[in-house]
Parts: structure tokens; sequence; C-alpha cells
């Protein structure tokens, strides 16, 4: 196989850099040298490596303006390389909104209404999510989506700016326009459920050990346990040691939790169940040609898993599968809410709490309380009633009610039975 041509970049004094590499001119293999418009080197270097791929010698496309598209690749390249964890979402954005948009302009040409154009559509649902099935329901971005959209837009064009490649980024004049929307939280599994889909013998094994690591250590995202290792844990299973993988640290340290003694015999019985592994991965690939190693970002969703394990188990209530007006199905991350709001019924103050579950925002925090406990009317407020009460049906209704018993605390009025707090 014949080695990758990279060519060489020179630097004049006063001209800028010049790069030099092989190209086929008039049906002849020469080396040519041809300037590239720039005295940035990560510029030039990008522009010579077009020049390469073409194999054309001319000039012109070295000389042009670097186009969006041709930065975004290198810069998603460069944090892929440095392992950004939000690389792979960043491309997703980029991909799917972004390079159809802007990928064909220049970078100093991008303005703020481009920007604005964009996110204003999304929010108004002029584009849309690819549906997961053919033939599904392309459903709209929601707003926390959106703010994702925008910062992708904004890191790339932060980073362009830093490389002096434009006079400013005007990604940051551009906010999050408001959505018309109905926030609904996830059903969060109760822990009867969730001791219903341990219990059962034909549920998926990892499935059940993805799940009770998730509610009983840190509330471990599915990043987090698909990137565990066994030399995590200290000896006995006592101690889990990781680094978070979802933190806008820059450089996280790693926490140690306490593995949870009822939790222990069954870390025991998977690492058995793997052959008793030193090293490696805790939840590897089971299938293909990949099977025994580590397995990648893109493979973090375990919701369709969890839910058809869940019917499996006889957990079948409605809401847990299906979306409803006030609620979305559970998925995978219901583990890390359940863990969270267990500590808030265990009395666990904030501080405590947030130190295990790896929140550096309380308002991120209490997200996930919200629905804890139902909201109640203090005692104190609760006017004074009788203990006993009459509902007065009008006469017309009459014959369509069905009298109650009275120990209901309900029943028709009567001529003879009347009730100051009777209602019309």
């Amino acid at each position: 196989m014949p080695r990758k041509q990279t060519g060489q970049l020179i630097w004049r004094e006063g001209l800028g850099w010049y790069g030099r590499f092989y190209a086929t001119v008039e049906g002849e293999r020469v080396r040519v040298a041809r300037a590239l418009g720039t005295d940035n080197k990560a510029v030039a270097r990008r522009k010579l490596a077009r020049l390469i791929e073409s194999g054309n010698p001319a000039p012109a496309d070295a000389t042009a303006p670097e186009l969006v598209d041709s930065y975004a690749r290198a810069w998603l390249e460069s944090r892929k390389e440095r392992g950004i964890a939000a690389e792979e979402y960043e491309r997703k954005y980029y991909e799917r909104i972004w390079k159809p948009a802007l990928g064909h302009l220049p970078l100093g040409s991008v303005t703020a209404a481009m920007v604005r154009q964009v996110l204003d559509d999304l929010a108004a649902g002029k584009i849309r999510r690819k549906p997961r099935e053919e033939g599904g329901e392309a459903k709209r971005y929601s707003r926390q989506t959106i703010a994702h959209i925008r910062a992708t837009a904004y890191r790339l064009f932060q980073a362009a700016w830093r490389e002096e490649l434009i006079p400013e980024n005007r990604v940051a004049r551009v906010e999050v326009p408001e959505v018309e929307q109905v926030q609904k939280p996830r059903v969060v599994l109760t822990d009867d459920e969730i001791a219903k889909l341990l219990a059962h013998p034909d549920v998926d094994g990892e499935i059940k050990m993805l799940v009770l690591l998730s509610r009983t250590i840190g509330g471990m995202r599915a990043g987090d346990l698909n990137a565990l290792e066994w030399t995590a844990f200290g000896p006995g299973f006592a101690t889990c040691t990781f680094v978070r993988r979802k933190t806008r640290k820059k450089k996280p340290a790693p926490v140690t939790l306490a593995v949870p003694e009822e939790v222990r015999p069954f870390l025991e019985a998977w690492h058995a169940v793997k052959g008793s592994p030193t090293a490696g991965p805790v939840f590897p690939v089971r299938r293909g040609t990949r099977a025994g190693e580590a397995k990648k970002r893109s493979n973090m969703s375990y919701a369709d898993r969890l839910r058809r394990e869940l019917l499996r188990a006889g957990v079948d209530r409605h809401e847990v599968h299906n979306e409803t007006p006030t609620t979305l199905p559970a998925d995978f991350h219901s583990t890390r809410r359940a863990y969270s709001q267990a500590l808030a019924r265990a009395g666990a103050n904030e501080q405590t709490a947030m130190g295990l579950t790896g929140h550096s925002d309380s308002k991120v925090h209490q997200r996930y309380l919200e629905s804890v406990t139902a909201k109640a009317l203090p005692s104190a407020a609760v006017p004074v009633l009788p203990t006993s009460w009459a509902l007065r049906v009008p006469r017309r209704d009459r014959k369509d009610r069905l009298t109650t018993e009275r120990d209901t605390r309900f029943e028709l009025a009567t001529p003879s039975l009347g009730s100051s707090c009777s209602t019309n």
C-alpha cells in the first residue's frame, strides 16, 4: 500500500505559508510549491491537505477563505483525539444542523442573523429530529437540546476566534429562543419494580447489573458504567473508584464510593460469570469482532432494552412504557433519578447528596427531587370539616345518580336530611 502523501509546509517571510507537494501536471508527476494564502499554520496545514487530496496544483482552492465545514471537521477531530466526551454529540449536531445551514460558507461570513434563523427554525419545529423508525413521527427538539446545539456552534466559532481566523464569535450574540413546551418528567422506577427486575430468572444479567450499580453506587450514568473497569473495585468489592464521564471540570478527579454490602454478592457473581478477570471492562461488548472489548461511547443507550426486560419481569405499569399527558416513559437514567430521590427520602442533606450523585449545580440536583414527594397542603391550612355531609343533587339529575353508602360520607340530600354544607 503506497504511503499517504503529506507534503511539506514552508514559511516565507512576508509571504506566509507555502505548500510543497507532488501533483500530476500534463500527465507527469512533478513536485510543486503553491502559496497557501495564510500565515496561520493550522489553516495552512488543512489547505495543503485539501490540495494533496484533490491532486490539483492550482492555487485557487488554497487561497480561498477557510470554509466552516473544513474547519469544523478538523476541530471535531482534534477534540476526538483529546478524548473530549462531548465530541460525539457535537459531531451529531454539526452534521445534522450546522453543516447543511452554514458548512458551505466562509468562516468570516457567518453572521449572528444566520445563527439566529437556524435556532428559530428549531424552536418553531421547522427542523425536527430524525424519526427513530422508518415512517415514524419526526419529533420537535426540546429547548434543552436546542441549547446544546447552540453550544456546539459557540464552541466551534470560539475556537476559530482564538486562532484569529475570525474577528469575533458572532454566536455569542445569539441566545436560545423561547420554546413553548410542557416539561414532562421521566417516570422513576420504584424499588419494588427494581426488585422484580433483579429477581426474575429470565431477565438479561447485564441489564440487572447495570440497573443495580446505577441505583446503589453514585447513580452512575450509562457512560460511567460502559467505561467501568474491574480495577475500579477494591478488595472484596467494598469500594468503587471511577471518573464521572459527564463533567464540566477540565481535570475531573476520581471519586471513591462505598459499595453497599447487599450489592457485593451480586458483583461477585457477575465477576465469576465473566471468568474472574483481573482487568478489563465490567460490561464489555458481547458479540461480534469486538467481543470482550470496551464499549464505545456511541453505545450508551439502554432505554429500549430496559423497558423490554421490565416487561419480561412483569413490570407493566402503563407510565413506565408509555408517554402520558404528564410523564415520559422510563429510560436508563430513571435509575439515577431513583438514586437521587432515595437520598432525599433518607434525609441526606444537599451537600452530602450532591457529593454522592456528582452534581455540581444545586439547581440541576433539585430537578431530580421535584417528584420525590407529592406537594401537600399543611395540616394547619386545612379547613375544619364535619365528620359527615350531604351532596345535594339537582332534582332533574337524581334519577341518573346512585345513592352512596353512608360510611363514604357522601349521600344524596333528602327533605328529612338537610346539611348546612350541602352544595347546589
